[in-house]
């Protein structure tokens, strides 16, 4: 097997360690799982990544909400 290097931020590591200790697994062996998982969940995706992705620049944080009051968000009003 051949081996290479590659960047990540300190951050991701950081994040990769904590899954690879909740897993109990090394490093290299927690990033295997994690592209076999994305892969697999890729495969099983049916819709337009793009869009889906390109709808987000319309985002905004609309602050805490509360769900009692789902109909007041989507339709404006309380009732």
């Amino acid at each position: 097997m051949k081996y290479t290097t590659i960047r990540i931020s300190a951050e991701d590591k950081r994040r990769l360690e904590v899954l690879s200790k909740k897993l109990g697994k090394s490093l290299a062996d927690t990033l295997r799982f994690a592209i076999e998982v994305a892969e697999k969940e890729l495969d099983r995706f049916e819709g337009d990544l793009d869009k889906v992705l390109s709808t987000l620049k319309y985002a905004k944080d609309v602050g805490e909400t509360d769900a009692k009051k789902i109909d007041e968000y989507l339709y404006g009003g309380a009732d």
